[in-house]
C-alpha cells in the first residue's frame, strides 16, 4: 500500500483529534492577539530610534482573517467527517473495527485490500465533491500518474504547476 494512502486514511479515522487541535489553534490565535502589547513603544531598528505603535485597522483584519480561515478549514473537515461517518456506517461492524484496529493501532491487524480500495474510493469522492463545493478543479488523473520517462513527467508537472 502506498504510505501516502496510508496517511489519508489514518487523517480520515482520527477526525476527532484534527477537530480539537484546529478549535485549540482558534482560541490560541484570539488568546495571543489579545496578549500582545497594543500601545505605542520605541524602537530600534537599522533606520535608528523610532517610534512604532499598534495598528488596529491592520492587525484587527489579520485577526479576522486568519480567525476565518481557520472556521473554513473547521467547516471542511466538519463536510468530510460527515460525510465519511456516514460511509463508515454501511460498513459491516467487524469491517469497521477492522479499518480502525489496522490504520491506528499498533497492533498487526491485517485489512482486506478491497476493505482499503472502496475506503480510498470514498475519500476520493468525498475530495471530489469538496473541491465541487468550493470552487476548485479537481486534478485529472492523467497529471498524478507518473511513467518512466523523466522528461514527460516534467512536462507534466509543469502543466501541473502552470509554468
Amino acid at each position: 500500500m502506498d504510505p501516502f494512502d496510508e496517511i489519508v486514511i489514518k487523517n480520515y479515522l482520527s477526525f476527532p483529534t484534527i477537530f480539537r487541535s484546529l478549535l485549540q489553534y482558534r482560541k490560541r490565535v484570539h488568546q495571543e492577539f489579545y496578549l500582545r502589547n497594543m500601545s505605542t513603544h520605541i524602537e530600534f531598528t537599522k533606520l535608528g530610534i523610532g517610534v512604532a505603535g499598534f495598528r488596529p485597522d491592520r492587525e484587527v483584519e489579520k485577526l479576522l482573517l486568519k480567525m476565518d480561515l481557520i472556521d473554513h478549514r473547521i467547516e471542511r473537515y466538519r463536510f468530510r467527517e460527515k460525510h465519511f461517518s456516514s460511509f463508515l456506517t454501511t460498513l459491516d461492524p467487524t469491517e469497521r473495527e477492522t479499518l480502525i484496529t489496522h490504520f491506528l493501532s499498533d497492533t498487526t491487524v491485517t485489512c482486506p485490500q478491497n476493505l482499503i480500495d472502496s475506503v480510498l474510493s470514498e475519500i476520493n469522492e468525498i475530495e471530489s465533491a469538496l473541491c465541487f463545493r468550493q470552487g476548485i478543479e479537481s486534478l485529472e488523473d492523467e497529471y498524478t500518474v507518473l511513467n518512466e520517462d523523466v522528461d514527460d513527467n516534467v512536462d507534466r508537472m509543469c502543466d501541473f504547476f502552470v509554468l
